[in-house]
Parts: structure tokens; C-alpha cells; sequence
């Protein structure tokens, strides 16, 4: 009996030049293939043959290489011209994401065009535990800035592999965002540049001149292949207007609990614990 070959073998095979070229211009925007690969967890070797249109990938595979990219689904089939064009201009709106117009008024009632906000802008040490599970503070940096009007947040972080646990820096990833405040909290919403799937959200208590910590939750999805939906306790730790930038990107990474560098306090406020009469996830 003969085989029978799968609509979607089909349109790759007619449009196969095209999605080669374009998951070519994809993987460009990351560090390394490799980096690509390790969060896809999918094969180097297969994935090459992907890239070199020698293969096509399973319809599994190729909606998780879709989904990761932040594409429609029949995207990647597109001419390449007319895909890489669409590319650009989304990631040139990516730092303020596009709203809806009935979403406006409520995008502009947490920005409130930046109003009151100047205080607070700087570097921080953002920390909370590691997603990823196992007993570890994750320090990233945040840099809140304006731009224009609108108070804006870039978090680097240091992609350590799947575990976290390996002190063996793989690249660093870059989230991008907006800074607001609704009522009398703040809001951070951001996602990773270049991957729009991947988004969080923070609610903080403000401090006002007194600011030194900013103490809140977290709320996330994991970057390992689970996806796991997580909530943390969060501290924004105040470094200043002007840091060296460098040597606050070498001290990025998870950290076990008795680790030095990690002040007392935010290892105190951090903690993911509930109390007996406790019923709901409460920041400290």
C-alpha cells in the first residue's frame, strides 16, 4: 500500500526555499542556533536539516518552532521577502506592544503616560526564586527608563540551560516592557524580545522617596519545555541612576539560599511560604 503523504508534507515541499530562508531569519535574532535548539528541545542535527531544507519537520515540531517564534501558523510559508518585511515591523512595535482600541483607555489608566513615576527610574537587581523549581534566588537586572512619555523596563537575565543549576553562562536574554502603576501599586507587564509568547507580569508596593526595595509578586511561565505557570514572591533591590553595567551583568544567575551576596532581607522577602491561616499567595 502506498504511502500517503500528509497535507502539510505537501505545502512544504511547494514552499520549501521559503521556509528554509525564513527560519534561517528567525534564528538570526538569537544568540545561537544552539540557544534555539536547547529551548525548542529539539535535535541540533535535525534541526540543521530544517534550516538546510534537506528535511521537513513534523507537524509537531513545526508548530513548537511556530509557536516559539511567536508565528501564525502557516507563516513560515510565506514568500521570504513578504516574511521578513512583517518580521521587522512587528519587532519594531515589539517595546510597546499593539493594543486593541477598546484595550487604549486601560493601557493608558496603568501608564499613565509615566506620570509620577520619575523616582523610580534606575537600575535594580531584580529577585525572586527560579521558576525552574528546586530551592534558588534567580537575580536579573532591570533598567527602568523613559522613553518619551511612558516609563519603560529592560530586564536582562543570564540563560543558564534548563536546570539553572550549571554556573556556565549559555548567552543572555532580554525582556521588554512597560512600567505603570494602578491605583496605589505599580504594574510591570514585559515579554522576551523576539519570542512574544513569553510574558510576565509584576505588582509591586511603591515606596515613594523612601525607595530603596521594592517588595511584590511575580507571575510567569517557565522557559523549560513544561511551560509551567509560577507566581513568586518578588524584591526590586535599588542600585542606583548610573551602575557599571558589567560587573552587574557578571553577578546575574540562580543562587543557593545561603548565598553572601544575596542580602538577608531580600532572602527573608522572597520566601515562597504560607502561613497556617493564609489562603492566598500574599506579597510581604
Amino acid at each position: 500500500m502506498a504511502d500517503v503523504i500528509s497535507p502539510f508534507r505537501i505545502v512544504f515541499a511547494e514552499h520549501k526555499a521559503d521556509y528554509r530562508l525564513n527560519l534561517q531569519f528567525c534564528c538570526d535574532h538569537y544568540r545561537s542556533v544552539s540557544e534555539v535548539c536547547r529551548r525548542l528541545t529539539i535535535n541540533r542535527q535535525q534541526f540543521n536539516r530544517y534550516l538546510m531544507g534537506s528535511a521537513a519537520p513534523s507537524r509537531h515540531n513545526h508548530k513548537l518552532i511556530s509557536d516559539f517564534f511567536g508565528l501564525e501558523d502557516g507563516e513560515l510559508f510565506t514568500s521570504h521577502a513578504t516574511f521578513a518585511a512583517t518580521f521587522k515591523r512587528r519587532s519594531a512595535m515589539q517595546d510597546v506592544p499593539a493594543v486593541l482600541p477598546r484595550s487604549a483607555s486601560l493601557l493608558r489608566a496603568v501608564s499613565s503616560a509615566g506620570a509620577g513615576l520619575s523616582e523610580y527610574q534606575g537600575f535594580y537587581f531584580k529577585y525572586f526564586y527560579t521558576y525552574l523549581g528546586g530551592r534558588r534566588i534567580k537575580r536579573e537586572l532591570a533598567h527602568w527608563h523613559y522613553d518619551g512619555d511612558l516609563l519603560v523596563s529592560s530586564v536582562k537575565q543570564r540563560y543558564l540551560g534548563e536546570d539553572e543549576t550549571d554556573d556556565t553562562t549559555i548567552g543572555f536574554m532580554t525582556y521588554r516592557g512597560i512600567v505603570g502603576h494602578w491605583g496605589n501599586r505599580l504594574m510591570v507587564i514585559d515579554h522576551q524580545r523576539g519570542a512574544s509568547n513569553e510574558v510576565s507580569t509584576m505588582l509591586l508596593y511603591p515606596k515613594g522617596r523612601r525607595l530603596k526595595r521594592l517588595h511584590g509578586l511575580t507571575l510567569g511561565v517557565s522557559h523549560a519545555s513544561a511551560r509551567s505557570i509560577a507566581a513568586a514572591r518578588v524584591v526590586m533591590d535599588f542600585l542606583g541612576t548610573e551602575i557599571d553595567i558589567r560587573t552587574a551583568l557578571a553577578s546575574l544567575g540562580t543562587f543557593d539560599l545561603d548565598e553572601p551576596s544575596v542580602p538577608d532581607g531580600v532572602k527573608r522577602a522572597v520566601k515562597n511560604d504560607m502561613r497556617d491561616d493564609e489562603t492566598m499567595f500574599l506579597a510581604r
